[in-house]
């Protein structure tokens, strides 16, 4: 049997996952240039393509790489990112490490239960234990305040996400928000150029 070449097997909604993850690498890059509020702003571009994707799946269908290449990209851009501007906000200092490790560890957790399990089968509205996607208020928290207080986002959320914990799906209006959060970032960026 003649396979298809990879490209043509992977749906719509996989190609803006991978445009996610691009946007995603993209904002480490701009981190490690110490370009934080600009790697902000296309981070949360990249979160909203990342709540694109489920609806264009939904809608068109998936692939069986979606379940993978998004869990890729939840690693990527709701765990390892925040941990790292929190990190980088707090100097690194010893607590940020340790706290953002056990945040990362239970992310980890988390993320395998959803894979394996989805969503709670009453109507696919909620999830069990809180989804990582909740880790974009401690880079908000970044705006107003100091690393203590995103951290404490993060401590709050440890034992919520390994909880057995039903949590209702989020309404969409607030994955939409991201765009409007990557446009203050955006702002931000500018006036401190």
């Amino acid at each position: 049997m003649i396979k298809k070449h990879l490209l043509k097997e992977l749906s719509k909604a996989d190609y803006i996952t991978l445009l996610a993850v691009l946007l995603i690498i993209n904002s480490f890059w701009l981190l490690w240039n110490e370009e934080i509020y600009l790697a902000i702003s296309l981070a949360f571009v990249s979160m909203y393509l990342d709540f694109l994707d489920g609806f264009v799946a939904r809608k068109y269908g998936g692939s069986d790489y979606g379940k993978v290449l998004d869990t890729l990209y939840d690693v990527l851009g709701w765990v390892l990112f925040p941990a790292l501007v929190i990190n980088i906000e707090a100097r690194w200092a010893w607590w940020s490490l340790l706290i953002t490790t056990i945040f990362c560890l239970a992310s980890v957790i988390r993320l395998s239960r959803f894979t394996v399990s989805g969503y709670v089968e009453k109507n696919k509205k909620y999830y069990t234990g809180l989804p990582v996607l909740f880790s974009k208020y401690a880079l908000l928290t970044y705006l107003l305040f100091d690393a203590k207080i995103s951290l404490l986002i993060l401590i709050i959320m440890i034992p919520l996400m390994v909880s057995s914990k039903l949590i209702k799906k989020p309404h969409a209006f607030f994955a939409q928000l991201e765009l409007l959060y990557a446009v203050v970032f955006l702002t931000l960026y500018f006036i401190h150029a």
